[in-house]
């Protein structure tokens, strides 16, 4: 059994978050293992994955327009395009958010390789 949490996913879903943690950062759900640790609005699930990255939690940020429960569906990246958008800010703690959801932006802090650091 382990003690701490390594990675956890911040989840829009239309008016709310999710927070689950994952064995994996995958947007399909096979080899994911999800596990809600919490549903709530926007700012709390936000605050909650800044409390978890400032315990150096990995932390990144995703998006499931479906209704219903999103734990076993397929993720999104493309944070821009789901509603209410303008109401998002993700989180994202040693994981590019440049590779995770798609956007060139090398200033992005990483535990990744780069061209500079492999």
């Amino acid at each position: 059994m382990k003690n701490k949490l390594e990675k956890v996913v911040l989840v829009y879903q239309a008016g709310l978050a999710n927070v689950f943690e994952v064995d994996c950062f995958n947007f399909a759900p096979s080899g994911r293992t999800e596990k809600r640790l919490l549903q709530a609005d926007f700012r709390t699930c936000e605050a909650f994955c800044r409390g978890l990255a400032a315990a150096d939690v990995s932390v990144a940020s995703a998006a499931c327009n479906v209704a219903g429960d999103v734990a076993r569906q397929k993720w999104s990246g493309e944070l821009e395009a789901q509603p209410f958008s303008d109401k998002f800010r993700p989180v994202f703690n040693k994981v590019r958010a440049d590779i995770y959801i798609g956007f060139l932006n090398p200033d992005v802090m990483t535990d990744f390789p780069t061209p500079e650091r492999s």
